[in-house]
């Protein structure tokens, strides 16, 4: 029977061979961290993207227009302010007749559109059979407001836009004032010829005394800028001398129109 081999006990390795795989282990441990490292750094990453973005403030309710400021006046101590018959109105006053005249004067206020010119030469078409020459057409300035005003003595009034009914021997008393705002307030006062006339005097003191909602009266800076007509003598008394002379002008003939 032959003996068993004898093991041999594996070679130690060489100090170089030792040094070359430690190296090689550190740098494979080194390689392991960073990558770790880097996957833990990912899901960060990620969770920022995935967050969601603040949702911008809502706007606020819209701030709302302001309010234009209103017209005011004084009233005429000599007229009775009456309710108003329509809801077009603004101010309805009476004025009382004179001796001889059975029916009142009537003074109605209203806020309209539309271009001045045109409505100032609807008023003239509401009347007919009178003499052009009497026609009076001034243009003044009160309060930094202007004001565009029209007369007619006498003639044949057709009743407006809501009556159909002709009166005769009817005078005119007509104002048209424009605020800063471009709002149109319309001074429209008719009746018998001789009541009409004995109105002008606190009829020119109330266009004299308008100003906005909260401002004061200034009757001092009316001024007549400019007055087309055979009225225009008795215009310049009635209101407040001007720093100039009206210039006078005769008026035209107004064209015939159909009702309103």
């Amino acid at each position: 029977m032959q003996p068993l081999p004898v093991p041999r006990r594996p070679r130690p390795l060489a100090s170089t061979t030792r040094v070359a795989l430690l190296g090689a282990a550190l740098i494979l441990g080194a390689c392991q961290k960073k990558a770790e490292k880097t996957e833990e750094a990912k899901p960060a990453a990620a969770t920022a993207e995935a967050k969601p973005k603040p949702k911008p403030a809502a706007a606020g309710p819209a701030k709302p227009k302001p309010q234009l400021k209103r017209l005011e006046w004084d009233d005429p101590k000599q007229w009775k302010r009456v309710t108003p018959s329509s809801s077009m109105r603004v101010a309805s006053y009476q004025i009382p007749p004179v001796a001889g005249d059975k029916q009142i004067a009537e003074l109605n206020v209203f806020v309209l559109g539309g271009d001045v010119e045109s409505n100032i030469q609807r008023w003239i078409d509401e009347f007919s059979g009178f003499d052009p020459k009497t026609l009076s057409r001034s243009d003044r300035s009160v309060n930094d407001m202007t004001q565009a005003v029209v007369e007619i003595p006498s003639g044949t009034f057709n009743g407006g836009m809501s009556d159909d009914s002709a009166s005769g021997n009817f005078g005119l008393l007509g104002g048209i004032v424009v605020t800063p705002e471009d709002a149109k307030y319309f001074f429209k006062l008719t009746g018998p010829s001789a009541t009409v006339k004995s109105a002008r005097e606190p009829f020119y003191a109330l266009l004299d005394s308008v100003r906005l909602e909260g401002g004061a009266a200034a009757p001092q800076t009316a001024k007549t800028l400019k007055t087309i007509g055979g009225a225009a003598s008795n215009v310049a008394a009635a209101a407040p001398a001007s720093d100039k002379p009206a210039a006078t002008e005769p008026a035209p003939a107004p064209a015939p129109a159909p009702k309103h």
